[in-house]
């Protein structure tokens, strides 16, 4: 959100202007989250609107949300709530106390409270408001709730008066939280930015399904760990903490199909995870005679069944992309039914819907799905033909030269990853079919790139000035797209060598570029300070392509520097020719 002083004075009683749209849903959310937690259940016994102190502690979170709208509109006013952010750290701290108040209750011998949907929604929102500054809260609250799963069983043995394989369920339920937590919070510490997406994916299937049945007759979403589980009812809360993460890492134009088939990928595995617990625990059900024989061989069936499909569906997706994913997105309707099953025959005529079922009906299909349908590069992708994501399996046409799958990780060419969010960037599919065609240059393209290379250095050079001018890296330099780029342009026509021409007076400039035609001088741009971007930057024909397109996206003011790179490749110059700006377009003509 911009700063309110700045915002107030341009527009006094307009209390959502120069507020960006991300920060409305974000906040919109929040608010309706940590309402519906309300309606909830908290503890074992009670629901959110029962208890006091949840009550007020909400209000108060929701009233913080809403004072720097009330401020730009004039409504109230005061200097104390200024700062916009720390109103609202001030604001939910409330709720967040009274939440672990709640878990540390539960923990206590003799608590056995429960941790409820409701106070997973409720912290889920707060948590989504203050945006989590802390870098370490995701692992943090992924290691509480992980420390809460591994005490189930402990505290069972412990207590006593269990018999041999009810225990073995409850450890098989703690290997599921601890399965679904490294997957997801795990993989995404260790850098895998598709981890991070499945988790966030995964927390909003677990808060939707939540508000839907968490408080459901006969089917709370309560847990223990003095109970059977703990931790599945959190997720949201762990989601929260990585959604600003996630939201605010970049990915390059040629990275991001293989960002949403690794997602998808992660989602399989996720899925194949929950039908294996399904299938293990109805085996333990079945030996010690817990509940019906009928559910439990359904269960083991439709787990079995479901295991084997996504096991095959993610060995297919990987192998090839392109003809790996009507199988994968056919395995991920069929567990969906089998899920969907599972949960009629559970539910017996009611709406109660236990978390598991949830994950393994509409979690993992969804987010396959989601990943495999939606994203129209992946789509785009796959139109190249055989396309494997792991690296050392070539297809019939060769080895595949990009980005590779390894567990993860993304090797882009080294490609920068700012705090842009995913689809920012201007550049999209055209990018990726232009890299793709500057990949098939070949070697001999490159090294005809650095004699091009020389020529464009030595006619740029004097037109920086000696406050802009930066060492130069070679465009063979540059990682993934710069590399491809130049390529295209070098496997060109070579244009016959022209004698120098004589040296004539300059002439008067015309316009911000001067004339066209003669020698371009272009005007000094004004650095804005704590930018990250300069006009150095801008003008560099070694600048990556992709830090091009975050330049025109963060620096407006340097578009027609970027504009005059010869180096800038054709989508983003039509992009920046669509926007109409005068000084853009003068510096589009000087390219000739």
């Amino acid at each position: 959100m911009t700063d309110a002083a700045e915002t107030t004075a341009r527009s006094p009683r307009e209390p959502f202007a120069g507020v960006p749209v991300r920060d409305l849903v974000r906040e919109v959310v929040s608010v309706t989250a940590m309402l519906v937690g309300l309606a909830l259940p908290w503890t074992a016994t009670e629901r959110g609107s029962d208890r006091l102190e949840v009550v007020l502690a909400t209000v108060v979170a929701v009233l913080a949300v809403a004072l720097p709208y009330a401020r730009r509109a004039q409504l109230v006013s005061g200097g104390w709530a200024a700062d916009e952010q720390r109103t609202r750290w001030i604001g939910v701290a409330p709720v967040a106390v009274v939440a672990l108040i709640h878990v540390v209750l539960d923990v206590v011998p003799g608590g056995s409270l429960g941790v409820g949907a409701g106070l997973g929604l409720t912290l889920a929102g707060a948590l989504l408001v203050a945006g989590a500054p802390w870098p370490r809260a995701v692992v943090s609250v992924a290691g509480a709730i992980g420390l809460g799963a591994v005490a189930v069983p402990l505290l069972a043995v412990t207590d006593g008066g269990l018999g041999a394989w009810t225990v073995v369920g409850l450890v098989l339920t703690a290997l599921l939280v601890l399965g679904v937590l490294w997957l997801t919070a795990g993989r995404f510490e260790r850098g895998d930015a598709a981890a991070g997406v499945l988790l966030v994916g995964v927390g909003i299937v677990v808060a939707l399904g939540a508000a839907l049945v968490g408080g459901a007759a006969g089917g709370w979403w309560v847990e223990s760990v003095h109970g059977t589980q703990f931790g599945l009812v959190l997720l949201p809360v762990l989601a929260a903490t990585a959604v600003p993460r996630v939201v605010g890492q970049a990915v390059a134009a040629d990275a991001q199909p293989r960002l949403w088939a690794a997602v998808a990928v992660h989602a399989l595995e996720l899925g194949l995870l929950v039908g294996a617990y399904v299938a293990l625990a109805a085996v333990v059900g079945l030996i010690s005679s817990g509940g019906s024989v009928v559910e439990n061989t359904l269960r083991l069936i439709f787990g079995v069944l479901a295991a084997v499909a996504l096991f095959f569906a993610r060995r297919a997706l990987v192998r090839d992309l392109a003809s790996g994913h009507t199988t994968a997105v056919g395995a991920a309707v069929v567990v969906s039914v089998l899920g969907l099953v599972l949960i009629v025959v559970r539910a017996g005529g009611s709406t109660a819907v236990h978390p598991v079922d949830l994950l393994l009906a509409f979690g993992a299909p969804a987010v396959v799905l989601s990943a495999l349908l939606v994203p129209r590069s992946l789509r785009e992708l796959r139109s190249h033909g055989p396309v494997p994501l792991v690296e050392g399996e070539p297809d019939d046409a060769g080895a595949y030269d990009g980005a590779a799958y390894d567990g993860g990780a993304y090797d882009d060419g080294g490609a920068a990853h700012g705090a842009q969010p995913y689809g920012a960037q201007p550049y999209g599919a055209e990018a990726y079919g232009a890299a793709a065609y500057g990949a098939a240059a070949g070697p001999q393209a490159a090294a005809a790139a650095a004699e091009v290379q020389a020529e464009v250095v030595a006619t740029i050079a004097p037109q920086v000035s000696a406050a802009e001018t930066t060492v130069m890296r070679p465009i063979t330099d540059a990682p993934g797209t710069a590399e491809q780029a130049t390529a295209e342009q070098a496997a060109q026509p070579a244009q016959p060598a022209q004698p120098a021409p004589t040296a004539q007076p300059a002439a008067p400039a015309v316009g911000p570029f001067g004339n066209v035609g003669a020698t371009q001088v272009l005007p000094p741009v004004v650095d804005v300070p704590g930018s990250r971007w300069t006009a150095a930057h801008a003008l560099d024909p070694g600048t990556p392509l992709a830090d091009l397109a975050l330049i025109v996206q963060e620096s407006p003011h340097l578009r027609p520097l970027v504009a005059a790179n010869p180096s800038t490749y054709p989508a983003l110059l039509d992009w920046l020719g669509a926007l109409g700006d005068p000084d853009v377009d003068a510096a589009l003509r000087t390219r000739g």
